[in-house]
This record gives C-alpha cells, sequence and structure tokens, in this order.
C-alpha cells in the first residue's frame, strides 16, 4: 500500500508539473447595450414623416476562449453564441507556427445555426401556428469553411485562398447615429473606397521600409458574381455554358510625417466560354475600382478623408452600375472623451440597355460624442441623410434625421 501511494503522488506531482507545458488559458466574454433613439423620415417629397424609436436593448455575443502558446507555436480556440435573425453558434480556431524566419498561420470556423421549430400553441422560434412544423431551411452553413494561409518572415507577406487581399482604403469614424453613407444600399452596403472584399487568389505584401507597405493581388474563379469580393456579372453569364472570373489589383499604405496615405487600385472581368460553335454566345462584364484614405494626426484633433469609386458593366446588355463617394470629418480628444464629425456624399448612376438613369445623389452628416459612466460606454450621435433624384419619385426628396444615445457594457 505504501508502494503504490508512492507511485500515485509521483504521477499527480508529474502530472502537475506537465501541466504548465500544455495548458490551455480560458476566458469568457459577453456585452450588452442599451439605447434610446428618436428618427424622424420622410421617404419622399410631399410624404408626411414618420417617426420611430424608443428604448431598447441589445445582447452581444457569448464568448468562450482558450488559447495555448508553446514556443513559436500558438493555436486559439473560440465557441460563441449570437443572434442575429437566427442563433448562431460558431466555433473557430486559429493558430500560427514559425519555423526559421517564416510564420505561417491560418483558421477554421464553422457556423451550427439553430433552425427553430414550434407544435400548437408552442413557439421557440417566435412564430405560432397551430400546425407542427420545423424548420428545414435557415442560416445553417452548408458547405465546408473557406480559409486562407499567411507566410510571413516580416518583410514578405504570402496569402492564398479565400482572404480580403486588398483595402478599401476607408478610414472614416462615426457616431452611434445613423448618418454615414454606403455605396450600394440596397444590396452590399460597401464603405466609401474600393469596392473590394473577400475573394479566392493570391496577394504578394512587401513592406517597403518601415513607414511603406505595397501589396499586389491576383483573383482567378470559376464564378462570376464576386469579382474583387464584392461586384456582380450583368450579362447573364451564369446562364451560358460556364464562366470564370480574373481580377487583379494594387495597394499601398505609407506615413508620410503627420499624414498617412493608403490607395488601392483594382479591375475584374468574367469570361463566358460561349458554348457550341453554333450558339457562339461571348459575354463579358468588366469592373474597375479606386479607393483612397487619408489620416492626419495634429495632436487631439486627427482629421480624415476617404474616397472610392466604382464601374461595373456588361458588353452585350450594357447593363451596369457606377458611382464615386466621399467622406471627410475628424476626431477631436477631450482627455478620455471623443468628439466626432463625419459629412460624406455619394453619387451612383444605374445604366440599362447603354442608357444611363439620373444619378442618385445621397448625402449624409454624423455628431457623436463618446465617453465612460465608470466600466460602462456612453455615446451619443445626432445624424441625418438625403437622397436626391428627380426621375424616380418614390426616392426624391428622402430625407432622415436621428438621435441616439447607447450605453454598453462588456465584461
Amino acid at each position: 500500500m505504501k508502494q503504490l501511494s508512492k507511485i500515485m503522488l509521483a504521477a499527480v506531482a508529474s502530472v502537475a508539473l506537465a501541466a504548465p507545458a500544455f495548458a490551455w488559458d480560458f476566458s469568457a466574454s459577453g456585452s450588452s447595450s442599451a439605447t434610446f433613439n428618436v428618427t424622424s423620415t420622410t421617404a419622399y417629397s410631399g410624404a408626411n414623416a414618420v417617426s420611430s424609436g424608443g428604448f431598447a436593448s441589445d445582447g452581444g455575443a457569448l464568448t468562450l476562449k482558450s488559447g495555448h502558446t508553446d514556443g513559436d507555436t500558438s493555436a486559439s480556440l473560440s465557441y460563441a453564441l449570437d443572434w442575429d435573425g437566427n442563433m448562431d453558434e460558431t466555433w473557430t480556431l486559429s493558430g500560427s507556427k514559425k519555423v526559421g524566419k517564416w510564420t505561417a498561420s491560418g483558421d477554421l470556423s464553422y457556423n451550427v445555426d439553430t433552425i427553430g421549430c414550434y407544435a400548437s400553441s408552442t413557439v421557440d422560434n417566435g412564430t405560432s401556428s397551430a400546425a407542427s412544423s420545423c424548420g428545414t431551411t435557415g442560416g445553417s452553413q452548408t458547405a465546408k469553411d473557406t480559409s486562407a494561409i499567411t507566410v510571413t518572415d516580416g518583410t514578405m507577406t504570402i496569402k492564398l485562398g479565400d482572404a480580403s487581399h486588398l483595402s478599401g482604403q476607408n478610414v472614416s469614424s462615426g457616431s452611434s447615429a445613423s448618418g454615414a453613407l454606403t455605396f450600394d444600399d440596397a444590396d452590399d452596403e460597401a464603405s466609401v473606397g474600393a469596392y473590394v472584399g473577400g475573394f479566392h487568389g493570391v496577394s504578394l505584401g512587401y513592406k517597403i521600409n518601415d513607414a511603406m507597405t505595397a501589396t499586389v493581388a491576383y483573383q482567378a474563379d470559376s464564378g462570376y458574381g464576386d469579382m474583387l469580393g464584392n461586384m456582380e456579372g450583368y450579362d447573364s453569364e451564369s446562364a451560358h455554358y460556364g464562366t470564370s472570373t480574373t481580377g487583379s489589383g494594387i495597394g499601398f499604405t505609407g506615413d508620410f510625417g503627420i499624414a498617412t496615405v493608403g490607395l488601392t487600385v483594382a479591375s475584374a472581368s468574367t469570361a463566358d466560354s460561349g458554348g457550341p460553335a453554333t450558339t457562339a454566345l461571348t459575354t463579358t462584364t468588366s469592373v474597375s475600382t479606386t479607393g483612397l484614405g487619408v489620416k492626419i494626426d495634429l495632436g487631439d484633433i486627427k482629421p480624415f478623408i476617404s474616397y472610392g469609386s466604382y464601374d461595373m458593366k456588361g458588353s452585350v446588355s450594357e447593363d451596369g452600375k457606377s458611382g464615386s463617394g466621399q467622406e471627410l470629418g475628424f476626431t477631436y480628444a477631450l482627455g478620455s472623451d471623443t468628439v466626432v464629425f463625419y459629412y460624406g456624399s455619394i453619387s451612383e448612376i444605374e445604366t440599362s440597355s447603354g442608357t444611363a438613369a439620373e444619378a442618385l445623389n445621397k448625402t449624409g452628416m454624423e455628431i457623436g460624442y463618446n465617453t465612460t459612466v465608470g466600466p460602462a460606454s456612453l455615446s451619443l450621435g445626432y445624424g441625418s441623410k438625403t437622397k436626391a433624384q428627380t426621375d424616380a419619385t418614390t426616392v426624391d426628396g428622402y430625407s432622415m434625421t436621428d438621435i441616439d444615445v447607447t450605453m454598453g457594457f462588456s465584461f
């Protein structure tokens, strides 16, 4: 018995000594917010102003995290619950490993959404019905996760796969109110800047010096509705006999004294195989975009300027869309508090069969004040938007004002 006790004691001591080397740090976090909002909206010239808003609250994501580092190898695992129209359950694992001067990193994420069911008057998904039913569709992940592998030696960075290879260069700041503008409100709601997003491709970033970095990117895939990660085809390419997308772009960021400048220029196009010789279908959509961001550091006051433009057009249908926009403003530090001012304008033109419609012109403005109340954040904001397009009577004369007070707490 004494011998057995010694063996067990030695085993416990061995585990205790080995545990730190294999330990995973653990944490849990969450957030919540409460708001008071007053909004007034006039849908078009001559329409009555409609008021909305009031008090509301929102529970943020509940996240469990665990991380582990062993020399030049690290990994982080998280599990998050969040509601965005259905219950998201997302597992994410990311990691990196260094060999010699090179470090490789990647991540993997799967979303296990919950599709609600109900029977008779029992409700668990916000819907009531006399019939018994379980949903068969929803936000559940339906395919393997897409990801990218990144390798870097500190000077050169290579990304291969599905990633945000190019920056849109938007550097604007806003308040908690609704006044900021976006390209393509009905679809992408892209920030003013280069009209780019995540896409399958490869990019090479090179650190020219401590102040400047340049990036080149190339896209090639078999789709047609995701050029440079955001822009779509206009010639019904998918209805024919096979399509492909190719694109390329360059990006640059640099610090020049008190100014930080970022520039992205990119273009892409689709190609249709044309099918059999008797069909002779050859369609393509060409797109291009530019984004510029400038931030100036004047101490407590930090002005910013964001600019973007894009153009999309089908070769056969001659349908398309183009737009340009700019945003300017500043943040002003008052001790630990911050004041922000934002103004933006966007002009977008739809083209049908080569004929351009009148431009839709939008303006937006925000003023905000951010402070803290003990451990809680407090944001006060005022925002407004207008739209003008005289040949669209259901849009022309649109105006909106928004007053927002938001308190948030992370724990």
